[in-house]
């Protein structure tokens, strides 16, 4: 597997897509666009998860659910995952169906049924996903750190949306949103698993390059695709020609068959910008492994001092605290050193965090050390529970010590070792099945423009040293302002209980 080194290629359209065997007998498509929730319109919060939602759900010739019930019978399983800097879907399945899927995702791509009848069902949707949060003892703790951590940032909304704010939006507003942003040339197809590598290149030719280029794709796309074409075309005029499946990719029971009704694909062609087109041969992207995204231009203001702020948690069990520190964006050069460091402290049963608060101390319950680093910002955010008979102001004072305490205490070299092969094993856990390969082969170009970060990225924080952790935690830690969150249950909840968060450092809020 590791000696397959293909980088992604482009098809006339604009689609990039790569293919990785993986041993096994199981087969992943995953499809990554470049839009997440950072992108959505001012005051339409929400809707790239929207637009998403709807994407994986009807189209031409999928009736609500289908896509679904075609993945079960394929003996599979299928996600959509929305980020903050991309929107996903992924699907597995045993490897004789890997055809039918990669028709199934191809007419996701080309045909979304965008009508009012499916953003009805989509708002639903979306709402429901929003409410999940609110229904965990802590959720309103954890979407506090997402608010109020980053200060400026469309990254304080969170990814789920604000279902309130699409409420009135219509249908044409929607589709002018897709067709903007979920687009062949802001997409990546992956493809891992058990397959026939020639018979792979002639499917996604065949399913996907019959996909129009949108309007106004750059470079030798469009041209490619005016110069050379492939008769496919629908009866709408409207609707992009994905070509039906060869009789073998059939699955048993299966009603997903391009003969749907002639109202489902009026439907569709009706609410889809994109038409059919044709397509030859593949252009290799020699030298293209990186792809950039957008202009990173947005940045997050700076916290200008320490602040505390107190959460009313009358339903948690325990109380809970929770330090949050900004940190830079994931493509920074220190961003190695913040793994190594994530890893000290906070991997394992074993890291610092859980050996002193938990195990020696016994001021916590519970807790965990989150490193998200995004293309535009970061967050490092240790957050604990506290043990019982314990309130939530010791316990985040308690955690405060020791986070600080790696600046300056020697680190020893088993220590070190230990979070170097934490951090190893998971570089390689992401390499080692179909699934995972696919979502790391995925997130590493659009996150990153080069498939190969991750590899490049271990080779970095094998060399690092502990002086080159304590040297970045001493700046970018010890002497950064720290937001305190504190979260008390039962009567030293009540107090607060009519206002979810109260500011304790007059003017520090901005």
């Amino acid at each position: 597997m590791s000696s397959y080194s293909v980088e992604p290629q482009r098809l006339p359209n604009g689609l990039h897509w790569l293919a990785r065997p993986v041993p096994g007998a199981l087969a992943s498509v995953r499809v990554v666009y470049r839009v997440g929730a950072r992108d959505d319109p001012t005051g339409r919060s929400g809707m790239t998860h929207l637009a998403l939602r709807l994407t994986a759900g009807a189209s031409r010739y999928l009736e609500p659910g289908q896509f679904h019930r075609l993945i079960a019978q394929a003996g599979g399983t299928t996600t959509l995952e929305i980020d903050d800097d991309f929107a996903a879907l992924q699907s597995t399945v045993l490897a004789p169906h890997l055809e039918r899927l990669l028709w199934a995702e191809a007419e996701r791509m080309s045909n979304p049924r965008l009508d009012p009848d499916t953003l009805v069902r989509g708002r639903a949707q979306l709402r429901q996903a929003a409410q999940q949060p609110l229904l965990q003892p802590y959720g309103r703790l954890d979407l506090a750190v997402q608010r109020h951590g980053y200060l400026t940032h469309p990254y304080q909304r969170g990814t789920l949306g604000d279902p309130d704010q699409l409420r009135d939006l219509d249908v044409e507003e929607l589709r002018a949103f897709h067709a903007a942003n979920f687009r062949t040339d802001r997409a990546l197809l992956v493809i891992t698993g058990a397959f026939d590598e020639g018979a792979l290149a002639r499917w996604v030719m065949h399913y996907f390059g019959s996909i129009r280029s949108p309007m106004g794709a750059a470079g030798s796309a469009s041209a490619a695709v005016g110069s050379s074409a492939m008769a496919s075309s629908s009866s709408s005029g409207n609707a992009s020609a994905v070509p039906a499946p060869s009789p073998k990719a059939e699955l048993a029971g299966s009603a997903a068959s391009p003969g749907m009704s002639s109202s489902a694909a009026s439907a569709a062609a009706s609410s889809t910008p994109s038409g059919s087109a044709g397509s030859a041969a593949s252009s290799n992207a020699s030298g293209e492994g990186r792809e950039p995204r957008e202009p990173r231009e947005a940045r997050d203001a700076r916290r200008p001092q320490s602040q505390t702020l107190k959460l009313s948690l009358p339903q948690a069990p325990l109380p809970a605290a929770a330090l949050v520190w900004q940190v830079p964006r994931l493509d920074d050069a220190s961003s190695p050193a913040w793994r190594l460091a994530h890893a000290l402290l906070g991997r394992g049963r074993s890291g610092r965090l859980t050996d002193t608060l938990v195990d020696e101390l016994a001021v916590a319950h519970h807790l965990n050390l989150r490193l998200v680093q995004h293309q535009q910002a970061g967050l490092l955010v240790a957050q604990a529970l506290a043990a019982h008979g314990q309130t939530a102001a010791p316990l985040a004072a308690a955690l405060l010590k020791e986070v600080l305490r790696l600046a300056d205490e020697p680190v020893s070299d088993e220590e070190l070792d230990k979070a170097k092969a934490l951090l190893k094993r998971e570089w390689q856990a992401g390499e080692w099945g179909a699934s995972t390969l696919a979502k790391t082969l995925a997130d590493a170009w659009v996150l990153r423009g080069d498939v190969s970060a991750p590899a490049k990225d271990a080779a970095l924080w094998a060399r690092l040293t502990a002086d080159d952790v304590q040297q970045l935690w001493r700046r970018q830690v010890v002497q950064a302002p720290v937001l305190t969150l504190l979260a008390d249950v039962g009567a030293a909840a009540a107090a607060g209980a009519g206002a979810a968060i109260v500011r304790t450092v007059p003017g520090a809020w901005a």
